[in-house]
């Protein structure tokens, strides 16, 4: 059995057993009290003949007139001292029989059941003509409480009908409206778990009951998990976009380590440090990438750092010399300026621009350093196939690129300008494109000056 079909179930069963707990409340309370309005109509019904036969003025007039007293259903009687009646008139013979004869002195009423039908009895005291105490019992069928119970019941009955029907019907749509947002969700995760995709469910923005909170936690957990997935897909690709230059730098070196280590001292030492400091790199990359996994803190804070823009550059020039043979024409100041950068990130950043030129263009790349205010400016330019007006103002946007064939064709993942930009704005630097389709690239890093700068 569904949910659905529980619910309904449950909530007709538990109204019916509420219903038959009322009605059986309802039926005796109201047996009870239809029976002592009976028994009180018939002491009313006794004291009437008793005050009739006490008017009397002689026995044979008291006698003639109890004997024109008779009940329908029922008996009528005097009864003596000893316990024998006096005097009685019945149309129910079978019920005279099994009457018993009782003498009080008090009044008093009950209900008897005689033939699986209910009669009401009073008996009150009386004084006959003769001056004797007698007592008068007085016995009907409680027609009207046997009628009024019958009716009584077919009312409860068809209520307790008219109210189920109602309700079932009405336990039917509220349990749909519990289980269809249920049934949404598990379809909704069933989709997930086919298609491997993330997806939420549809909420009624007007309402705010606790299925609709379950429907925003659940599309919540949704954008967790899927923050998480974007996060883990982001980590490789930023991964594998910022390990590709050192690894390259490595491989270059340890071919030139195979092939002249042993023979020239001079390779084998400037090899040794390449791939040292390279390794140094990658190590710290991989920090980095793991703590964008985690909250984006390379991104958020850093310490006091100052690099000089003279030895960072120079051994990325070096290395880059070696691993992608090509020339670089660096001007302007190089001595004494330094910048507020970690040594590692500015190294990074770097790389970054130096391998978007090699991968765009053919010639020498310019590299210019110069002084401005409180800014160290450094500028990259390449002789490449430049980049169209209406991309500059998204290049730096993360997987944005320019061209996929184009990408593709240099393995671009559209991540490097990204990781740059925020590198560069984490110092509250900038970072500046300029460029000509088919001619020129030119990429300008303005960075604060770091501490130890004559001002």
């Amino acid at each position: 059995m569904n949910l659905s079909r529980k619910l309904t179930w449950f909530s007709t069963g538990l109204l019916l057993l509420l219903l038959i707990v009322v009605n059986i409340g309802i039926y005796f309370m109201f047996s009870y009290n239809s029976q002592q309005a009976e028994l009180e109509r018939g002491l009313n019904q006794a004291h009437i003949i008793s005050k009739q036969i006490s008017e009397q003025a002689t026995v044979e007039e008291a006698t003639q007139l109890f004997e024109l007293s008779v009940v329908h259903d029922g008996v009528i009687r005097l009864i003596a001292e000893d316990g024998l009646p006096y005097l009685q008139t019945t149309l129910n013979l079978s019920l005279l029989r099994d009457l018993p004869s009782i003498y009080t002195i008090n009044e008093q009423s009950e209900s008897m059941i005689h033939k699986n039908e209910r009669y009401g009895v009073a008996r009150i005291p009386i004084i006959w003509a003769d001056g004797s105490v007698l007592t008068l019992e007085y016995v009907e069928r409680m027609n009207i409480h046997e009628q009024t119970m019958q009716m009584l019941r077919i009312v409860l009955i068809i209520a307790t009908v008219a109210i189920l029907i109602p309700t079932y019907f009405a336990g039917k749509a509220l349990s749909r409206i519990i289980v269809t947002p249920i049934k949404n969700l598990t379809k909704t995760m069933e989709s997930i778990r086919k298609s491997g995709t993330f997806k939420k469910i549809t909420l009624q923005k007007e309402q705010g009951d606790e299925l609709v909170q379950v429907g925003h936690t659940f599309n919540h957990m949704i954008e967790l998990l899927e923050q998480n997935f974007k996060n883990q897909q982001r980590f490789i690709s930023d991964a594998s976009h910022e390990l590709r230059t050192p690894l390259t730098v490595i491989e270059s070196y340890a071919k030139l380590l195979k092939r002249w280590g042993k023979a020239k001292p001079e390779v084998l030492d400037e090899s040794i440090e390449a791939i040292y400091s390279e390794s140094l790199r990658m190590k710290s990359l991989t920090n980095q990438l793991l703590d964008s996994i985690k909250n984006q803190s390379y991104l958020d804070s850093h310490g006091e750092f100052t690099s000089s823009i003279e030895e960072v550059l120079s051994e990325c020039i070096k290395n880059l010399k070696q691993a992608y043979q090509r020339e670089f024409k660096w001007s302007g100041i190089k001595e004494g300026l330094l910048v507020q950068l970690n040594p590692l990130e500015l190294k990074q950043i770097f790389y970054i621009l130096f391998e978007n030129a090699i991968k765009y263009s053919d010639g020498n790349i310019e590299v210019t350093t110069k002084r401005e205010d409180q800014y160290v400016v450094i500028s990259i330019k390449d002789q490449g196939i430049g980049i169209e007006p209406d991309h500059i103002p998204f290049i730096f946007e993360r997987f944005y690129r320019v061209d996929e064939a184009r990408s593709r064709d240099t393995g671009g993942s559209g991540l490097g300008l990204s990781i740059a930009k925020g590198l560069v704005e984490k110092y509250k630097g900038d970072i500046l494109v300029k460029s000509e389709p088919g001619k020129f690239t030119i990429f300008t890093l303005k960075l604060p000056i770091g501490k130890g700068v004559i001002q």
